[in-house]
């Protein structure tokens, strides 16, 4: 039984959670208010900022009718350059201007894996509206203080890679025509949302610790209060991150609705679900006037069919938990030093200047599912 593994700091040896999310949709721009018109207007997928030593790259990624899910990545030209070899292990350091150049590697097999700076400029030749793409990246959570004092929290979707769909729904990788997989299984993809074949591609994976659960009495919906610790200068930093479980029926055990809201403070586990920012639908009879003078007017309504038209009822946003993997669950795994914040909140919104130079996508194959560990401690364990 392989141990679950958890990334350690190089340099202070503190936890880092990993999260991965993979989704496959059509591209729409971001639209902004304009200020001076009230209109709302599309912004360009691609601008630059800091006189341009700073590339943005963002988009929505519609993964299903009405579900809208914005990413980004930014990137800025940095001293160096980092190329990886899988046969040492290990990374070199090479200056940013000779990150082209293997003469200036340690050997042939390191190889350069693509800063954000460069990665942009080949994101800008595959999105374009109404295109289909398939995306991966990760998650950053951030907070922030605002003006009027009020701390914003969340979660920004900070783009790893994009592939583009083709018409038949395969993905297209380095310019080969592959299956779409999930979870390592492959799908029958359809890009259109209104086929009754069609599959949602929404997934996520996030390793985090539990602060607090808690479980409605009337719906039985439990939502977590998770950390995730993320890297830091001289220790890890906890940064919060709300998602939730819907209560739905079981024929045996327990549901995982229940089984979360039994988790403890400082209890580690790896879940799996799927990002929400959705309008949901019902359906409702249209009842039409019947003229007195209708033939049909006295025919059983047996032998009659209504007409029914979709309207929108509601809308569902945030991380949905819907599984986990098997065996991360660890009580007790963080500490409460762990869970304390040392970094004082700033007015500036991170979500405009993150760094995402530690990519848990950047030296794995674009198909490997980067939480492909699952065994730990089942002591105790509500879901097993």
């Amino acid at each position: 039984m392989a141990d679950y593994k958890i990334k350690l700091n190089n340099n202070h040896g503190g936890k880092e959670f990993n999260s991965g999310f993979h989704f496959v949709g059509k591209v729409k721009p971001i639209k902004e208010k304009d200020k001076n018109t009230d209109n709302w207007e599309d912004i360009p997928f691609f601008s630059t900022e800091e006189e341009g030593k700073k590339k943005v790259f963002q988009f929505i990624v519609e993964t299903a009718l009405s579900n809208e899910l914005k990413v980004k990545v930014t990137g800025k030209e940095k001293p160096y350059a980092y190329p990886y070899s899988r046969q040492h292990g290990k990374s070199a350091k090479v200056e940013w201007n000779k990150r082209f150049n293997k003469e200036a590697y340690p050997d042939n097999t390191y190889h350069l894996i693509e800063p954000e700076w460069d990665r942009i400029e080949k994101f800008k030749e595959i999105v374009e509206k109404d295109c289909w793409v398939e995306v991966k990246g990760k998650y950053i959570p951030y907070e922030f203080e605002a003006e009027d004092g009020k701390v914003i929290k969340g979660i920004s979707r900070q783009i790893s890679f994009i592939n583009p769909i083709n018409e038949e729904g395969k993905v297209i990788i380095d310019g080969e025509v592959k299956e779409i997989k999930v979870d390592k299984n492959t799908i029958n993809y359809v890009c259109d949302f209104q086929s009754p074949d069609f599959i949602e591609v929404n997934r996520f994976n996030m390793q985090i610790g539990i602060n607090t659960t808690y479980q409605d009495s009337e719906t039985g919906d439990t939502k977590v209060n998770a950390v995730v610790l993320t890297n830091g200068v001289e220790r890890s930093e906890p940064k919060d991150v709300e998602m939730m479980v819907y209560q739905k029926k079981v024929e045996q055990g327990i549901s995982m609705a229940d089984a979360f809201a039994s988790l403890n403070t400082y209890d580690f586990i790896e879940v799996i679900g799927q990002d929400n920012n959705r309008a949901t639908f019902a359906y409702v009879d249209v009842v039409e006037e019947i003229g007195t003078d209708d033939p049909f007017s006295q025919v059983d309504s047996s032998e009659k069919v209504t007409r029914q038209e979709r309207v929108t009822n509601g809308d569902k946003k945030g991380l949905e938990v819907i599984s986990y993997v098997q065996s991360s669950l660890m009580r007790e795994l963080l500490t409460e030093e762990e869970l304390r914040k040392t970094v004082a909140l700033t007015s500036n919104n991170p979500f405009n200047s993150v760094n995402n130079s530690d990519d848990p996508f950047s030296q794995t194959d674009k198909d490997k599912d980067p939480f492909s560990s699952s065994n730990s401690n089942k002591d105790d364990d509500p879901f097993a």
